[in-house]
């Protein structure tokens, strides 16, 4: 349940750069909310952001943010920005920051899992209509959390980290990162811990009735394009649709691919989740 709500507070200056980055749509006709809820035992923090018009029911998006602790949290000003575009598409958007005592994948997940009842509290909200997107870590969280409930008819993951092995090949700064996050003094155990996170082993387990977009660029440097390649590839295996489009080029952020990533993930809700094919 929702403990707590409220505003925002946006300088004018952040105002204008709202509008002129996500178009003043976002400001014009999307509301935001910063909340805290209940997720089990924990008081967790996050957004809420709708349509201002309140007086019809709107499909749901979970929105998965990346990062861990204060690293790839939500700000107001991006709140705003991020999911008040997806709001702005038609669409109440959920996001939790995650719990304090964050475990990167582990009781953690719990806290996305708790904005599925929460949903039903908000009046406006078609809670038979539940679609997900996540980021990066997020993308992690999503796998973890599709493996877990079929209720989320479809998910659109960028950039999305499947297998943190081969991301500790590629930075070796995360060894200390993850050991930090959930690590354990016995070696096996840690090992199992980053098993249980990577999605390229327990792709059998991902609900086969959530429609999967999965986008990466091939420039990505914080989290190999072939962690998508290989859920897909998994996925197919699997039973779960799906579609894998790589941007060549594109970085973690795809920040040069930023209009065809937005028609892309905008195109696929629509078709998945708004008119429910």
């Amino acid at each position: 349940m929702i403990l707590s709500e409220n505003e925002l507070e946006l300088s004018d200056t952040q105002i204008k750069l709202i509008g002129n980055g996500w178009g003043n749509e976002v400001l014009k006709e999307v509301s935001a909310k910063r909340i805290t809820y209940e997720a089990g035992k924990s008081e967790v923090k996050g957004y809420l952001v709708f349509p201002k018009n309140t007086e019809k029911k709107y499909p749901l998006i979970i929105w998965n943010r990346g990062g861990n602790g204060k690293d790839g949290m939500l700000d107001d000003f991006l709140a705003q920005g991020i999911l008040g575009e997806i709001a702005s598409w038609g669409y109440v958007v959920l996001a939790s920051q995650y719990r304090e005592d964050d475990e990167f994948g582990g009781t953690d997940v719990d806290d996305v899992l708790a904005l599925i009842p929460l949903a039903k509290s908000i009046s406006f909200c078609d809670t038979n209509k539940i679609g997900m997107e996540g980021w990066s870590r997020g993308g992690m969280m999503t796998y973890l959390v599709l493996s877990r409930t079929v209720k989320i008819k479809c998910s659109v993951i960028i950039s999305g980290l499947a297998d943190l092995f081969r991301s500790e090949e590629i930075r070796s700064d995360l060894a200390n990162v993850y050991g930090k996050l959930f690590g354990s003094g016995n070696e096996e155990l840690f090992k199992q811990r980053k098993k249980e996170r990577s999605a390229v082993h327990f792709a059998d387990k991902i609900s086969k009735k959530t429609k999967i977009l999965l986008i990466h660029g091939t420039s990505d440097k914080k989290v190999s394009y072939n962690d998508s390649e290989d859920m897909y590839k998994l996925l197919q295996e699997n039973g779960v649709k799906c579609e894998l489009k790589l941007i060549e080029g594109g970085d973690h952020y795809l920040r040069k691919n930023r209009k065809e990533v937005l028609q892309l993930r905008k195109n696929w809700f629509e078709k998945y989740l708004k008119n429910g094919n």
